[in-house]
């Protein structure tokens, strides 16, 4: 259905007569296409020629084709995903119990937690942070640790408000400790308003001023390890602006810090090897409602998005791309932190006091400090 619409299936969900269902999925005749983009897609630019979703309509008079039922692989029950590099459908049940394993499965082979410590998780109440702190609460039922929420008010005009109400409401649902910040009591102003001195993108001074927060609430709170919502698609893009940018040497201290400091707190992703499209059912199963501020405003022009479009193209084409780049990532990775060890050190911010590898910090020299 969706190829037919030249929408590109990893950046959308798609729901006929309100539920979710696979993409392999067909409507019936007088059933209503709704076709929900999970964060930013390709640039509307390119949405003809790309493939991407763009902005694909929120109800869609498609021309329906005869309709064929999908069902688990497992049971036989209605199916809500596919998973082409798996080619295998799933029911809510067997799909919440697969990405329950994979979440599992990443944090006993990283070592991610252990039982008993505090795990600070950052959530900023979107879909990524959402599904983490649901798949977390789970975790904690038969691995026990203390599990608290930090949520970041960066200060974003139309968009940060109601994700917050969102985070305090799912958090106080599941009944886990609950923190906001905000960049105007830690910094003295907005996001908003920091923009406004900079010609930097906004992606890159937002990402370094809310990192260094989250730290430092984390460490505040008594917490060993910070959770973050990052999935499989945020590491490949990771990995492919390096190489654009020219920056080879990111790779070492990617996941994992090239060395320890006592005030930073190390980051873990549970949700790693999870694509991003899997990360949105799931927070879909677990109540999760895509509304109209799903996309940051200061994203437009970030190189990311260009890179997400086209990774996302690749594994549309190819399924299982981005986990053979990520797993041939970790290989190449190992080798490189072996022939480094020694070689770098961490101090810290003379402004700030914060963990620092380059004398003053880039969030110091953001903010003019």
């Amino acid at each position: 259905m969706l190829a037919g619409l030249g929408i590109c299936s990893e950046e959308v969900l798609l729901f006929l007569d309100g539920k979710l269902v696979p993409e392999t999925a067909h409507a019936k005749k007088g059933q209503e296409i709704d076709i929900v983009r999970t964060k930013h897609g390709w640039p509307n630019e390119h949405d003809a020629k790309g493939g991407g979703a763009g902005n694909p309509p929120s109800s869609s008079s498609a021309k329906p084709q005869k309709g064929s039922k999908k069902t688990c692989s497992s049971c036989g029950k209605p199916a809500v995903a596919y998973l082409p590099a798996m080619r295998r459908h799933y029911c809510a049940s067997h799909f919440n119990e697969y990405f329950g394993k994979k979440v599992k499965r990443s944090i006993r082979e990283r070592g991610m937690i252990k039982k008993g410590e505090k795990v600070a998780l950052g959530l900023s109440g979107g879909k990524d942070s959402t599904a983490m702190l649901h798949s977390l609460s789970k975790v904690r039922k038969s691995f026990p640790f203390e599990l608290a929420a930090i949520t970041i008010d960066e200060g974003i005009k139309g968009y940060r408000d109601s994700t917050i109400e969102n985070a305090k409401k799912e958090a106080k649902k599941l009944g886990v400790e609950h923190h906001v910040f905000s960049f105007r009591e830690e910094y003295g102003k907005t996001l908003d308003s920091i923009l406004k001195g900079t010609s930097k993108p906004g992606c890159s001074v937002c990402g370094v001023l809310r990192r260094r927060l989250l730290n430092k609430k984390a460490r505040e709170l008594g917490a060993s390890k910070l959770a973050i919502a990052h999935n499989l698609d945020d590491i490949v893009q990771t990995i492919m602006l390096n190489l654009m940018r020219n920056e080879p040497l990111r790779f070492s201290r990617m996941e994992l810090p090239l060395v320890e400091n006592p005030r930073l707190v190390p980051r873990i992703k549970p949700q790693m090897m999870l694509t991003e499209k899997e990360v949105s059912i799931y927070a879909v199963l677990h109540g999760y409602e895509f509304g109209p501020a799903c996309c940051c405003p200061h994203v437009e022009g970030a190189m990311r998005r260009q890179v997400k479009g086209h990774m996302n193209a690749l594994e549309g084409k190819f399924p299982g791309t981005k986990a053979k780049m990520a797993a041939a990532f970790f290989a190449v990775q190992k080798e490189m932190r072996r022939g480094m060890e020694g070689e770098y050190g961490m101090g810290t911010c003379p402004k700030c006091g914060e963990p620092s590898a380059e004398g003053t910090c880039m969030a110091c020299r953001m903010l003019k400090r």
